[in-house]
């Protein structure tokens, strides 16, 4: 048994233990919206498979296009993509739902993680961030390869 002048601090500390950590958990994705966000994210990067990256652009979410200007992500893309090669495989690895995305405002985000393998790049990490843009459809505002 615990003594009686403890159990106040072990139930203070369980509570700001649950505090921090409780925000921190993902929360679950609405299969709906999974299911966009994922016909989405696989449009767009069939733009890119197929080198169709100013179509990748005008696509994508105004969130993406304020941040960078057509010509410079056509630009960055076609360089990426020229040293990484073709694409041999894509599988993905990782799907969370968020409120919020960094340098960004308010609203619904999914972000999908993919492990790929290109030509010349046999292990490459794919992020896309989903959002429900304006027009109150899911598409794709920011792509990363690692």
């Amino acid at each position: 048994m615990i003594p009686k002048q403890f159990r106040i601090h072990i139930v203070l500390i369980i509570s700001v233990l649950a505090m921090i950590v409780v925000p921190m958990i993902p929360k679950k994705v609405d299969p709906e919206k999974a299911q966009a966000a994922t016909t989405a994210a696989t449009y767009f990067l069939e733009q890119v498979d197929a080198g169709a990256y100013a179509n990748s652009w005008q696509t994508s979410a105004a969130l993406l296009k304020e941040k960078i200007p057509q010509a410079d992500w056509v630009e960055k893309l076609s360089k990426a993509r020229t040293l990484s090669g073709a694409l041999v495989s894509r599988q993905q690895d990782d799907l969370s739902y968020s409120t919020s995305a960094l340098d960004s405002p308010d609203g619904e985000y999914v972000l999908m993680v993919f492990v790929s393998k290109f030509e010349r790049a046999p292990s490459v990490e794919e992020t896309l961030t989903v959002m429900l843009d304006q027009d109150n459809r899911w598409r794709v505002a920011g792509y990363f390869m690692q």
